[in-house]
């Protein structure tokens, strides 16, 4: 997993500062690989909020958030948030969830 101690620490602090302490977030995609070089940061976040504009300002705000920090200065960071709102979901939920790590 190619993450820094520092990386993870602000991912798991905005994720928590803007979804709440019971969200959970898992690294997935490129960064996952410790062979692969370069790429961006890929998260899934699962939440108890179900309100979809909630979620959508949340998001940003927690994009905003980690931008400000000096781990996450001018980098691509892709959050994918799964909703506590009843499905059908994209297959995109279940690949980050089983192929991601758990932060």
């Amino acid at each position: 997993m190619r993450l820094t101690p520092r990386q993870i620490q602000a991912i798991k602090q905005a994720v928590a500062d803007h979804f709440g302490a019971n969200a959970q977030v898992w690294l997935f995609g490129s960064r996952t690989d410790d062979k692969r070089r370069g790429g961006d940061f890929d998260f899934y976040v699962e939440t108890d909020l179900d309100d979809p504009a909630e979620v959508i300002d949340r998001k940003l705000r927690a994009l905003a958030q980690l931008h400000a920090t000096p781990e996450f200065e001018d980098e691509k960071i892709d959050l994918v948030i799964k909703p506590a709102i009843a499905g059908p979901y994209p297959p995109i939920y279940e690949r980050a969830r089983q192929q991601g790590v758990r932060l």
